[in-house]
């Protein structure tokens, strides 16, 4: 059985604190994000859920990885 104490997911919590500080949200010139937006992205690493940062199947109509490795080559028009 896994660990999943509360020592553990703070320490998972704590580490994603520190790599997602340096995603590029607002303004570039600012610099890394601070210790509280570095906090909420820990939960919601997605900004948005706009064509660019959203499900491409939502807004685009595109198949998802399952699908497209269940095609046969009938499907897509091949030999």
């Amino acid at each position: 059985m896994r660990d999943r104490s509360r020592a553990v997911r703070r320490h998972h919590v704590a580490r994603l604190k520190v790599k997602r500080r340096h995603y590029g949200y607002g303004d570039s010139q600012s610099g890394p994000l601070s210790t509280r937006h570095a906090g909420s992205v820990v939960n919601t690493p997605r900004p948005c859920s706009c064509w660019m940062c959203g499900n491409p199947r939502r807004y685009f109509g595109e198949p998802t990885m399952p699908e497209r490795r269940a095609r046969t080559p009938e499907d897509v028009g091949g030999e």
